[in-house]
């Protein structure tokens, strides 16, 4: 084998107009390979027949891969970068790839980002073979980004790649449907921490210090929302027996009052940098408490079993589903947004409501003053936004002693949900 070539010395030469923070010290480990292809012809073939490209487009294709394949540092970085992506997700490196283009690859480099995406998958396969890892869990996973990717070189010959860190996940073989929903190892990065009490098993999160929010309890500016009045910094003193901090509601607020918890009461239940199962939660039925404690149950004894390594300490998400404002304008008794709602920790992030624009009234950027209101979601949510309220993303947290317990409401009570009645858009007041 050929002595390796110097990071800095492809680096210069390929002149990527993006590249990865820290990926140096992974190339310093890259061993590398005699490889001829940097993906398996026979593979391709199976892709072109799979979506039933033309012969133009399929000479595209390979002309591109031969264009990387026959520039020895091109290709030789090329498969570092394959190597490395097929593994990053287990490093909970989180969107820390997106687009590249090699300045050294003038003819195609607009298609260097797909090329990179469909040559990780069969190393990501062989992988989870040698992990062990029963085919049925992953065989499908690449095809439902590529799926689309191909439909759109299809209709009107376009190569890009929309969103390069989320396709990642699917062609590195990253992220696993289980029963209703998606999962994938993510880093616990959050500003608090959570403890269980010894003897009730309640928890409880407190945020850390130095953060300002508004008299609600969301974070002072979100939605460009901002209250001079009743805002407040968070505080954070730590002793030998005691922490003091401001607690978050769970229904995903930080309250202003705060709270001491005896060391000796409270063992540490969640801090930063601890492993979670990051969950997504693709369209469809099926969003329901049940389906939802099933997935878990499921991802975590998948993990547990094939990636012990990754001590997984519960599961975290984030979404507009989750704003505990839609408990005002929905059926508490009947959504099943609502039911599924209750069974997470939710907290404040800082997010506003251009996702629940796109999901419910169909633009990021969407008026719902200037659109025709279908649903009657659109039209209780166009409701409370009339009253001067705005919606926001909330983050939730499920820790894997609580799994079991999904159907029962186990972070939130009445009190709790009374209390977010009184204080939810205080500052509006």
């Amino acid at each position: 084998m050929k002595m390796k070539l110097l990071f800095k010395e492809c680096i210069d030469y390929c002149g990527f107009d993006y590249l990865p923070e820290g990926i140096e010290e992974f190339y310093d480990s890259y061993i590398g390979d005699n490889k001829k292809e940097l993906i398996d012809r026979k593979f391709l073939n199976h892709i072109f027949e799979k979506y039933d490209l033309s012969h133009d487009k399929q000479d595209l294709i390979v002309k591109a891969y031969e264009a990387i394949e026959q520039d020895e540092k091109l290709f030789h970085f090329t498969k570092f970068l394959v190597w490395d992506m097929c593994s990053a997700r287990n490093r909970c490196d989180v969107d820390n790839y997106k687009n590249m283009t090699p300045a050294c690859m003038s003819k195609y480099g607009e298609m260097y980002s797909l090329l990179l995406l469909l040559a990780c998958v069969e190393p990501a396969m062989n992988l989870l073979k040698e992990r062990g890892v029963p085919v049925e869990y992953y065989e499908g996973i690449p095809y439902r980004s590529m799926d689309n990717q191909f439909k759109k070189l299809i209709e009107n010959g376009d190569t890009t790649v929309s969103d390069f860190p989320w396709d990642m996940n699917f062609y590195t073989c990253s992220i696993y449907l289980m029963d209703r929903f998606l999962f994938i190892p993510c880093k616990f990065e959050d500003s608090f921490t959570m403890y269980r009490n010894n003897k009730t098993k309640k928890v409880i999160a407190l945020r850390h210090g130095e953060e300002e929010f508004r008299g609600d309890g969301q974070i002072n500016g979100i939605n460009d929302v901002y209250d001079e009045k009743g805002k407040f910094t968070t505080e954070w003193k730590e002793s030998e027996n005691t922490i003091t901090g401001n607690p978050i509601s769970p229904m995903g607020y930080v309250k202003k009052e705060k709270i001491t918890l005896d060391k000796d009461e409270w063992k540490l239940a969640l801090k930063q940098g601890d492993i979670l199962l990051a969950l997504h939660v693709p369209a469809g039925p099926g969003y329901n408490p049940e389906r939802l404690k099933n997935s878990m149950e499921l991802a975590i004894e998948f993990y547990d079993k094939y990636f012990p390594e990754l001590k997984v300490k519960g599961f975290w998400s984030e979404s507009w589903l989750y704003d505990s404002r839609l408990s005002l304008v929905l059926d508490n008794d009947t959504s099943n947004i609502i039911k599924v709602q209750r069974q997470f920790y939710l907290y404040p992030i800082k997010a506003g409501d251009s996702m629940l624009r796109y999901e419910v009234f169909g633009d990021w950027n969407a008026d719902p003053h200037k659109i025709e209101l279908k649903t009657s979601l659109q039209k209780a949510a166009l409701g409370y936004m009339n009253t001067g309220g705005r919606f926001n993303n909330l983050s939730m947290v499920v820790l894997r002693e609580d799994v079991d317990k999904i159907g029962n409401n186990t972070y939130i009570n009445k009190e709790d949900i009374e209390d977010f009645k009184r204080i939810v858009d205080i500052h509006l007041k």
